[in-house]
Order: structure tokens, then C-alpha cells, then sequence
């Protein structure tokens, strides 16, 4: 088939989702190069007139995905050779594109974990449940659900949320043009953020949720500068960046009460540009995290030319290939200690990071995908 007209139903934009909004972006621009007709669809804002902080957000929101979004569904799904869901959390959508080959890809499980209890500390209330077992059904009645990593397939499959034939692997491709950045040019990029392309900086990237582990990222950056002290020895860090939200005040707390308050900054609203030039001038991204279902800021900030430290721990451990130094995310001591050990290292970690990332690009994602159509494709038609 010359063009293969594909149907992608992307996310709700006031919902928020970066990395659902790129990546659904990343198959906009790929597909075209690899034999798709695309159109490409998301539920528009209709009645959602409200703040943020008001109750009836989430409400109205609701409505307008899951109700009045559907009417128009059903029309494109009648142009469509095949129909990509591009976000589990919208699995209650395959029920209506079921009459045409369809994928879904599965970012992580995360969610349907908590909704049955499973992550300490995350308690979901009933509708979260609610919405979690229409997400599980829409898993379970999908032509083909690909999973962004072989971690996502393995907890997918041991939470039965799908047959096993029809369960795949597409590794994510990176979702934007991650390279190293010149010094000079990255200094113009980072100048707003207070920082200087000399300073030798820590940075974490990512939201201020419990798994993300940032107060570990916090203890490790205290425990450096603490050995350093003791060693009377320079760290290999002076400063730490966090891009994301403000530290909670107790994390923020610890850092005054160590002294190191002052050498700690948050950053937020980082464009594209700012982002890589932060990866390629940072001695160093530390990402302890505890649960992702891919985990980008490795392979980004490997792109970018900074050497990684992350979790030793899937997917972290599986996407990271030679170049990244796998840390036990729950030890501050022992993080600082492979920091302080690696620092030798650090222009061999940038060259195998450089080399590693080059095999997560956005064009073999697409044609996996492609693949991906296909095979659903191929399988409806021997049904007959």
C-alpha cells in the first residue's frame, strides 16, 4: 500500500501532558516520510470555561472528551486505514474505532498499579478507579498495544491487561532535535537562568512527584559537598539545577539546614533550545528515579553530550546502554560516591551517551510504527 491513511488521536491539550503532546508531535512529523496519510485528531475545548482551581475542571473536561468528542471520532475513523490511539489514558476511545485496525501505545502502567494499590502513598479516589478499569478495558480490546519499553510490556502482561500476541515493543524515538550545543552558543541559551556554562552543575529534570525522587537528588548534592569538606577537595559540583517546579518546603528545608540553599535553583517554562543547551552545559544529570516507563532525560540529556547517573533500575538500566552510571536511588552516599568516581570518566560518558542516543531516533520509531500498522493491518485481512 502506497499511503496508508492513519488516523492518530492525540490528547486533550489542556490537560497539560507534555511528553503526550510531543510525542503525538514526533509522529505528525515522521509519519509523511514513511508512506502515511495522516489526519490528526484531539477533543477540542468546548465546555471547559473554567479555572484550573475550580471543582468542575476535571468535570467539564470529561465532557469534552469522552462525550461530546465522540460524534467527530466516528467520522474520521470511517476515512481511516488504521486508527493510533497515542495515549492509553484515552483507551475508553477503542470501543468506538473498533471497526477499523487499531493500535494503542502504552506509556507506562503507573496508574492502573495505584488505582489497584500498588505505589505506596498514591491513593486513588473512585472515580480514579472508575477511569482506570475503562483504560484497562480499551487495553484489553485493542487490535495491538505498544509498549514504549520491554519494562512496560512486562508489567502490562503480569497485570494481564492484554494477551500476549498482541502486546509489541516500539521503543521511543527521541520526541525533539536533542544535540550537543557550543559553549558559546549555550551560554546566550542558559545567561537568564543565573547560571554560566562554567559552573559545574548537577541538574534533574522532571515533575515534583514522590517517584521522581528529587529530595534523594537533594541528600546527594548535600553528600558532595559534604565529602568534598571533608576531603578538603574541590566537589565535582558547585551548584544544582532543578528544571521543574519549586522544591516542597521540606526538601527545601534540608537544603537551608545544610547550608546549601543558596547553590540550589529551580527553573521553569525551559524552551527547547534552553533545555539542551542546560543538558550540554551540565556537568551532570542525576535522575534517581524510582518508576518511569521510559524515562526521556536519560536519552535526552545522553544526546546533548552530559553524562548520566540513574537509577539502576528498569527501564532506566535497559535505555541507557555503557555510557550512563547505574545508582541504587535510594543512597545518597553511594550516588555522590559514583559521581565523585566517575568524574575521570566524564568525557568518555559524554562520547558513549552521544553514541547510545543515536539508536533512539524519531525516524525508526515511525517506522516501527509503521510496522506496527501493518501487522494489525494484515491480521484483519486474513480474518477476512
Amino acid at each position: 500500500m502506497s499511503n496508508m491513511k492513519v488516523l492518530l488521536i492525540g490528547n486533550y491539550v489542556p490537560d497539560g501532558q507534555t511528553s503526550m503532546l510531543a510525542f503525538k508531535r514526533i509522529l505528525e512529523q515522521e509519519l509523511p516520510h514513511v508512506g502515511c496519510e495522516l489526519r490528526v485528531l484531539t477533543p477540542p475545548r468546548r465546555v471547559l470555561r473554567v479555572p484550573t482551581s475550580s471543582r468542575l475542571w476535571k468535570w467539564l473536561g470529561y465532557v469534552d472528551k469522552f462525550i461530546l468528542f465522540i460524534p467527530s471520532m466516528a467520522r474520521h475513523v470511517r476515512w481511516a486505514d488504521v486508527v493510533h490511539v497515542t495515549d492509553h489514558s484515552n483507551g475508553m476511545y477503542i470501543p468506538w474505532v473498533r471497526s477499523k485496525p487499531n493500535v494503542i501505545t502504552c506509556h507506562d502502567v503507573i496508574a492502573v498499579q495505584a488505582a489497584k494499590g500498588m505505589v505506596d502513598g498514591w491513593n486513588v479516589g473512585w472515580t480514579g478507579r472508575l477511569f482506570q478499569r475503562l483504560i484497562v478495558k480499551g487495553l484489553g480490546a485493542a487490535d495491538l498495544v505498544a509498549c514504549v519499553s520491554h519494562l512496560t510490556r512486562r508489567e502490562l502482561l503480569s497485570l494481564g491487561l492484554a494477551e500476549e500476541p498482541r502486546v509489541t515493543v516500539v521503543l521511543n524515538g527521541l520526541n525533539d532535535d536533542f544535540r550537543p550545543v557550543p559553549p558559546e552558543e549555550a551560554q546566550a541559551l542558559i545567561r537568564r537562568f543565573g547560571i554560566s556554562a562554567e559552573d559545574k552543575f548537577l541538574i534533574h529534570v522532571g515533575w515534583d512527584l514522590a517517584r521522581k525522587n528529587r529530595s534523594k537528588v537533594v541528600e546527594t548534592f548535600i553528600a558532595l559537598q559534604e565529602r568534598a569538606a571533608a576531603g578538603g577537595r574541590p566537589a565535582p559540583v558547585q551548584q544544582l539545577l532543578f528544571v521543574g517546579p519549586e522544591l516542597v518546603p521540606e526538601v527545601a528545608e534540608l537544603a537551608r539546614k545544610h547550608g546549601v540553599a543558596d547553590r540550589i535553583k529551580t527553573v521553569q517554562g525551559v524552551s527547547h533550545e534552553e533545555l539542551r543547551a542546560l543538558y550540554a552545559s551540565a556537568t551532570a544529570l542525576l535522575f534517581p528515579s524510582l518508576q518511569e516507563g521510559f524515562g526521556w532525560p536519560v536519552i535526552e540529556a545522553q544526546a546533548c553530550g552530559c553524562p548520566v547517573f540513574t537509577s539502576n533500575l528498569a527501564p532506566m538500566n535497559e535505555i541507557g546502554g555503557e555510557g550512563a552510571v547505574y545508582v541504587d536511588p535510594n543512597d545518597p552516599q553511594a550516588m555522590a560516591a559514583a559521581i565523585e568516581d566517575a568524574a575521570p570518566r566524564f568525557e568518555e560518558m559524554r562520547r558513549l551517551g552521544i553514541e547510545n542516543a543515536k539508536q533512539y531516533t524519531a525516524q525508526s520509531m515511525a517506522s516501527n510504527y509503521v510496522a506496527s500498522y501493518r501487522r494489525v493491518l494484515d491480521e484483519r485481512r486474513s480474518r477476512g
